[in-house]
């Protein structure tokens, strides 16, 4: 007889102190309207199928089936489908206590950020990641004995899998991301879902019942912008979107956004993007 034992080493062992918040099924349709936000937590997107595109702070990125993305907290996004013979598809999870950070020279996709906001990772045999989400999905929808159990440990080796799938390109920070105190998150979500409309400094001071002065500062510390420079980064952002996906015209879009007149739009969006509105449009 023989016999051979495997010892597991405790040492470099993870921290796997993750928490599924939510896990959730979308398919693009007529009605679909997704405006940008953010959220203090992880969320991991798995394109079941169709084609569309994601919107990530300031870069548009295709996704289509097979595609994983990881976004870190605080990071402004939103999913539209732009093919609508091949709506978009996907499941989401909303992960807390989870946090990448991503290699310098490997990764996909990257931001300026000491901390990299996203990634896009691809899996050609999609059944890889369905296997656990799949059962996620059961386990919290049917909720049997002990399904949070069971939920937490497919969670578990759904992260793994897809560290592996990286091939250790990413690291585990053991710190949590610094998240934006209640004042400026309470602004920021404000400014995200009424950016179009007339927004003053002593207006956004009047929500959190703060000075605004160290509003300016610690939005401006936090956020990387301050205040109305964020509004007019929003107003730009959703701007280039309505110029890429719409017919609308310049002076309309001019009015959706929230600016007051054609001409302080186009000198904004052509000092911000090098280019007017018009020509973005055509390239």
């Amino acid at each position: 007889m023989s016999n051979t034992r495997y010892l597991i080493d405790y040492k470099n062992m993870l921290n796997v102190n993750y928490e599924l918040l939510y896990i959730s099924k979308s398919k693009f349709e007529n009605d679909w309207h997704s405006t940008a936000h953010f959220h203090p937590f992880t969320e991991i997107f798995f394109i079941t199928s169709g084609r569309g595109s994601f919107h990530l702070d300031a870069k548009i990125v295709n996704v289509s089936e097979g595609d994983l993305i990881i976004i870190n907290p605080n990071c402004l996004h939103t999913e539209k489908s732009t093919f609508f013979k091949e709506p978009l598809e996907y499941i989401v999870l909303g992960v807390d206590n989870l946090l990448l950070s991503f290699s310098e020279t490997k990764i996909l996709i990257q931001d300026n950020d000491s901390v990299k906001l996203y990634t896009i990772l691809n899996y050609a045999d999609k059944n890889i990641i369905l296997q656990y989400l799949n059962p996620l999905i059961y386990e919290i929808t049917t909720k049997e004995y002990n399904y949070d159990i069971a939920c937490k440990s497919l969670l578990i080796l759904l992260i793994i899998t897809i560290l592996r799938g990286i091939k250790n390109n990413i690291i585990i920070q053991d710190e949590p991301q610094k998240k934006l105190n209640l004042e400026c998150m309470k602004i920021k979500n404000y400014i995200d879902s009424h950016y179009s409309e007339d927004i003053t400094l002593d207006f956004l001071a009047g929500l959190t019942y703060i000075n605004k002065f160290h509003l300016v500062h610690s939005f401006t510390k936090q956020v990387g912008l301050s205040p109305i420079n964020y509004v007019i980064n929003r107003r730009i952002e959703e701007s280039k979107n309505l110029l890429k996906t719409t017919n609308y015209s310049v002076r309309d879009i001019t009015t959706i956004v929230g600016f007051s007149n054609s001409s302080y739009f186009s000198q904004t969006f052509k000092k911000m993007t090098g280019e007017s509105p018009r020509s973005y449009r055509l390239k």
